[in-house]
């Protein structure tokens, strides 16, 4: 059936039911589940005889419509199309479309391939018109009910380019691996969301695509599913504890429908190895993959920004250009690279949340040289001194108390004049074995008398 035939029945269908077609429907809503897991919406398995049955929803692809099944053309056994949206007007969750193409054969499905399973790439921004189902799995989709019948084919349009949504940050997987009707917490919350989970071992299973692994952390396990056309054959997983990033989604095909939760990951690279403190990744390889959890942005300057353990025993580098402020909490996955030789992280991925800004942790030239053992690099600091000579650059040498020269890179900040005694925070870099302070703001600079 064409694409434009299809909508001009809706159209019609929709003025002579109600004069005017209504707005997009809300996937939260439609998610809606009873104690046992099964979808509770009106529209779920209704009468395709009623135009007005037919549900319209909008959000993110979060994956290709290539990523994660293998969708042909042509039909066969196996060949079947899928999407996962997740609404992008809210925090709240994100529904499936499927078809399998077995139902049609060909040249049926190749031409429904070309018109109404169309191809996606992940961070589209795409319509999906057509009939609800229960999936009998634990979670409500839009689907073609197993049938043939034309009038139940779903229509995927592609509005616009806005690129995947940040992975929303599950704490732990007691987290999510429970069942809550009420979508307060646990797996109804997440499902069909990006997410993260950082800590996890592998209890069981194989690495390859199409297997379900299970993982788990102090808290409980889970299931990660690797998706059948990803790209895991002939891989290993990092060795140590992972982060991962991937769709979170149910598959429970008993009564009742509150078990089977996992996490469906697309590709090798939205695996990485999981560290505990920001000064971990001094110790890895460039290219390698690694994520951190929680960390607390200290200082931002143009093009990156430091984070560090909220604990204050370390911190790292992040190349970007996103719109971070001090107190900020992150979540990041990313590839390690180095910058005159300081090693850093640029993120694939990055989850930022609000927090209280943290206070800098007083040092001498003593602790910024290490010569107490004590290693500053990438944390924020006080250091009292004096302004010393322009070295050029924007560098400035400073001296302290300790009576070793020290450095400051200003960004911009003008310095009050040689001699002045002041109070500097600033984030520990490094420069060829030389201790450097940068700073963010001239509020960083305090005048002591």
């Amino acid at each position: 059936m064409s694409k434009l035939v299809k909508v001009l029945a809706i159209l019609v269908a929709c003025i002579i039911a109600a004069g005017t077609c209504e707005g997009l429907d809300n996937i939260w809503d439609l998610e809606a589940v009873d104690q046992y897991g099964i979808g509770t919406h009106p529209k779920v398995n209704a009468s395709t005889n009623d135009p007005n049955n037919r549900v319209i929803v909008e959000g993110i692809a979060l994956a290709g419509s290539s990523e994660i099944l293998n969708p042909g053309p042509p039909a066969g056994m196996g060949i079947a199309y899928t999407l996962f949206i997740q609404d992008d007007t809210s925090y709240r969750g994100g529904i499936q479309a499927w078809a399998g193409s077995w139902f049609y054969g060909d040249p049926l499905w190749t031409s429904l391939r070309n018109t109404d399973y169309i191809n996606v790439n992940a961070g589209d921004r795409v319509r999906i018109t057509g009939f609800l189902a229960d999936a009998g799995r634990g979670k409500v989709v839009i689907n073609h009910r197993h049938s043939n019948n034309p009038v139940l084919v779903f229509t995927v349009e592609v509005l616009g380019h806005p690129g995947l949504p940040d992975p929303v940050f599950i704490p732990s997987v007691s987290a999510c691996n429970y069942f809550d009707q009420t979508r307060a917490g646990g797996g109804e919350f997440y499902q069909t969301r990006y997410a993260m989970l950082h800590g996890l071992n592998i209890v069981s299973g194989n690495w390859a695509n199409n297997s379900l692994l299970t993982v788990a952390d102090s808290t409980g396990s889970v299931g990660m599913l690797l998706s059948l056309m990803g790209d895991f054959n002939g891989k290993q997983p990092p060795q140590g504890k992972l982060n991962v990033v991937g769709i979170f989604d149910q598959e429970d095909t008993t009564l009742p429908h509150t078990e089977g939760y996992r996490l469906w990951v697309k590709r090798q690279s939205d695996v990485a190895l999981a560290l505990d403190a920001c000064r971990q990744v001094r110790s890895r390889s460039n290219g390698e993959r690694v994520g951190l959890a929680n960390k607390v942005v200290s200082r931002a300057y143009p093009g990156y920004f430091y984070i560090q353990d909220a604990g204050r025993t370390g911190g790292v580098r992040v190349v970007s250009n996103r719109s971070v402020v001090p107190g900020n909490v992150v979540c990041v996955q990313g590839s390690v690279t180095s910058i005159t030789n300081e090693k850093v992280v640029t993120p694939t991925y990055l989850i930022v949340n609000s927090g209280s800004a943290p206070k800098p942790i007083g040092v001498t030239s003593r602790e910024l040289w290490r010569m107490t053992g004590l290693d500053v690099r990438g944390l924020l600091v006080r250091c009292v001194c004096k302004i010393g000579v322009d070295q050029g650059g924007g560098v400035y040498s400073l001296t302290d108390d300790a009576g070793k020269t020290i450095y400051v890179q200003t960004n911009g900040v003008t310095l009050p004049s040689t001699g002045t005694r002041v109070a500097i925070d600033a984030v520990v870099s490094e420069l060829n074995g030389t201790p450097m302070l940068l700073l963010a703001s001239g509020d960083d600079v305090h005048t002591l008398e």
